[in-house]
């Protein structure tokens, strides 16, 4: 009976650690509900390796598809949030910008990288430690769209700096 309570305790202890990391996101999402068309998606650890193990049969020798077999073993889960208005209302470049330094300041993360092209936007942050991504946020800015991906990975840099080595040489 104590280790049915005490496993049951571990559970929701891990659940809120991770509903808390997730918070700001949830937050954000919550002011352009109504406003525009918000949509999530979750996947987690078993698809995930599901998904690695298809991708077995697929392999036959080719490289690329054993590296993003490697990295999809490393994680554990992806969210994806979508907030898209086609009649126009824009996702501000402030309302990003204070986003991104909620996730700095309240919750740790530090920027990876940062990209610009044509009007659209990417910010890359992470929070792990290391040499670890651990948690990875993403926030893709477009015209009409803004997309935020949440991942909890344990990959590590030097996994990511392989498979970009890979897709380089092709």
């Amino acid at each position: 009976m104590k280790s049915l309570l005490f496993g049951c305790c571990l559970m929701i202890a891990g659940t809120s650690v991770t509903m808390a990391q997730d918070k700001s996101l949830r937050e954000f999402r919550k002011n352009y509900r109504g406003k525009a068309e918000v949509h999530s998606i979750s996947v987690g650890s078993i698809p995930l390796r599901f998904s690695a193990w298809v991708l077995k049969f697929g392999e036959a020798g080719d490289e690329d598809v054993k590296q993003v077999r490697q990295l999809l073993r490393g994680v554990r889960k992806v969210k994806l949030h979508t907030i898209e208005n086609p009649e126009g209302l824009n996702i501000t470049n402030s309302d990003v910008e204070a986003l991104k330094q909620k996730l700095q300041t309240k919750d740790h993360f530090e920027t990876l990288m940062e990209v610009r092209e044509k009007g659209n936007m990417v910010h890359v942050l992470n929070k792990g430690k290391d040499d670890e991504l651990g948690h990875v946020v993403m926030l893709v800015q477009e015209e009409n769209e803004f997309l935020m991906v949440n991942l909890q990975t344990n990959l590590k840099i030097e996994d990511i700096n392989r498979l970009i080595r890979q897709f380089a040489s092709n």
